[in-house]
């Protein structure tokens, strides 16, 4: 398994739109060259975007579907199209591991591909000829989340299957401050993210899951990290972080990727 966190904006997608913000970003994710350094059977993602009210869900569909979930935007992000096929035998294998474990959760043909996973996904794999499956998040705690990933981690290890897990989202993000015009570094938020990162270079795992509250709202990360959570509980202590780039946007957003490989 190799995973990977990484940011989902808009600006991924066409960052000359946006005067090139996000676009040392884009870059780096393209020169992961995943398809052919990782070579993953199928790719599973968690977006922060993807919010279940009950159980967890797993997109068990052959052909997801696209979401273009944003509006107000230059037509160029509606005429992208990103369309990979599923793993539903994965996606079964994964429920029925979860079930096991006394995790609820559920397959679904609902929901699909949302932009934080696609807008990721098209600059790892430009082809999309890679399976993806989506997972949601819920509104549980951190640590529900670990244990369903310990859960999606031993189904796929019992499989035999490689896999790349693509966890998305944003450490800061506040979009209550978001000026497309500011470019001056927000230092508090800086150091906050040095802080958790930190803590994920040395997978503290947990202790990240119990971070101060209140710096914690300052960075409002986005998903609360869950999809952060769920692929560090299916990584396990084995893999090693490594921080690949960390760049800024807007004044009140980061774009911050870590890619874990094995020990």
């Amino acid at each position: 398994m190799y995973g990977l966190y990484a940011p989902n904006a808009p600006n991924l997608i066409a960052p000359e739109v946006f005067g090139n913000v996000g676009e040392a970003t884009a870059n780096a994710l393209r020169t992961l060259d995943v398809p052919t350094r990782v070579t993953p059977h199928t790719i599973l993602v968690a977006s922060p975007h993807w919010v279940s009210r009950g159980p967890f869900l797993v997109q068990a569909s052959a052909r997801p579907k696209q979401i273009y979930d944003f509006g107000g935007f230059p037509r160029k992000l509606y005429e992208v199209t990103y369309a990979p096929p599923g793993d539903p035998d994965l996606a079964r294998a994964i429920v029925e591991e979860g079930r096991r474990r006394r995790v609820e959760v559920e397959p679904t043909a609902d929901w699909g591909l949302d932009h934080g996973a696609w807008a990721t996904l098209m600059n790892l794999v430009p082809d999309a000829r890679i399976p993806v499956l989506p997972f949601s998040i819920t509104a549980l705690p951190p640590k529900e989340h670990l244990v369903w990933g310990r859960a999606i981690g031993a189904a796929v290890a019992m499989l035999e299957k490689r896999v790349a897990f693509v966890s998305t989202g944003s450490i800061t993000h506040r979009l209550d401050m978001f000026d497309p015009s500011r470019s001056a570094p927000w230092p508090e938020a800086e150091r906050i993210e040095k802080e958790i990162v930190d803590l994920i270079l040395d997978r503290r795992y947990e202790d990240l899951a119990n971070f101060d509250r209140e710096k914690w709202a300052t960075m409002a990360p986005e998903g609360n990290l869950a999809p952060f959570f769920m692929m560090a509980g299916a990584l396990g202590s084995a893999w090693k972080p490594r921080l690949v780039l960390t760049e800024q946007a807007f004044g009140s957003v980061s774009l911050t990727t870590i890619e874990f490989l094995p020990v």
